[in-house]
């Protein structure tokens, strides 16, 4: 399985980087520094583009978290169109300036991936070109993730394929120029943040799935009866 070697740099970066500093360099040489400048702010912008820090996952294993940095931009139930389900639905915003890459909202095995929408998508957040990730937890929970990109578009790229399986909080992906993320979640998850909250990836909690114990949860007919009939035999 991938694993995650924090750098400061996104590896994604790597090459746009070199290709900038042998640019700005072959320029420092032969025309002089003054030429070079803008070349030499591009290379620090860039720097900051594909700066990728290091972040921690709470340590609470039914906490959803939060697979981008940005900004909540919507809650509320909608339809899943992948799983055909009505879900709770939370959509976050990246912003150009933000850390672009992209982490696992919650441990589990990649059950499926998708690269189109079903059609008809039944939400305007989720166009034809948007990738949708199916992820089961070890408890039985499905999620979905679905990443589309931003308005300035660049390439998105995942380290993980159906089969293999993704640790909380694990960065799983980078989303070159931002992206936007919406979450499926299963119907009654609770949300832990509030609409325009501001969101680190891979650390700030979004959302808490919710497991009914059997004292918890409504007893159904079936149950009742098992119920009465054991009261009965008591007497």
């Amino acid at each position: 399985m991938p694993t995650k070697q924090y750098a400061p740099i996104a590896r994604e970066g790597h090459g746009t980087l070199l290709l900038v500093a042998i640019c700005a360099s072959v320029l420092n040489a032969f025309l002089g520094f003054y030429a070079a400048i803008p070349a030499w702010l591009l290379l620090v912008s860039l720097f900051y583009q594909f700066r990728d820090p290091t972040e921690i996952p709470p340590p609470l294993p039914l906490a959803i978290v939060s697979p981008i940095h940005g900004t909540i931009v919507r809650l509320g139930t909608a339809r899943d169109p992948w799983l055909k389900r009505t879900a709770e639905s939370i959509v976050i915003e990246t912003g150009l300036f933000d850390v672009h890459s992209i982490y696992a909202p919650t441990e589990g095995k990649i059950m499926e991936q998708w690269r189109s929408v079903p059609n008809p998508a039944p939400n305007d957040d989720d166009p034809p070109h948007s990738s949708a990730y199916w992820i089961r937890t070890d408890e039985g929970d499905d999620i979905v993730l679905v990443i589309t990109q931003g308005a300035w578009g660049g390439r998105i790229s995942f380290d993980y394929h159906p089969g293999e399986r993704v640790g909380h909080g694990r960065r799983i992906g980078f989303a070159n120029l931002g992206c936007k993320a919406r979450l499926y979640l299963p119907l009654g998850s609770r949300y832990e943040v509030a609409r325009a909250s501001k969101v680190a990836a891979g650390s700030s909690i979004v959302g808490t799935l919710i497991h009914l114990t059997r004292m918890a949860r409504p007893v159904v007919s079936g149950e009742a009866a098992v119920a009465s009939a054991t009261a009965d035999d008591v007497h």
